[in-house]
């Protein structure tokens, strides 16, 4: 018969520990490689999105109250 292999690593075929701290260590190395925006994009986008929210929940609470009233009109 053939072997066959795993595949898996060191940090992979370690014990719990040592793959919780390979977790840590991966994570760490791509947070660093994020570029994060700066403050004023940040508000700004925070903004835009409080602003969409607002107009979502005004025209569906429209459509909604107009839903009621020919609900209403027809029962």
């Amino acid at each position: 018969m053939a072997s066959r292999t795993t595949g898996r690593t060191t940090e992979q075929s370690g014990g719990p520990f040592q793959r919780i701290q390979a977790l840590v260590r991966d994570t760490y190395a791509e947070i660093q490689k994020v570029t994060w925006p700066d403050q004023q994009t940040t508000r700004n986008l925070t903004l835009l999105v409080i602003v969409m929210a607002v107009i979502l929940g005004a025209l569906l609470g429209g459509i909604d109250a107009i839903f009621v009233r020919l609900w209403e009109w027809i029962a």
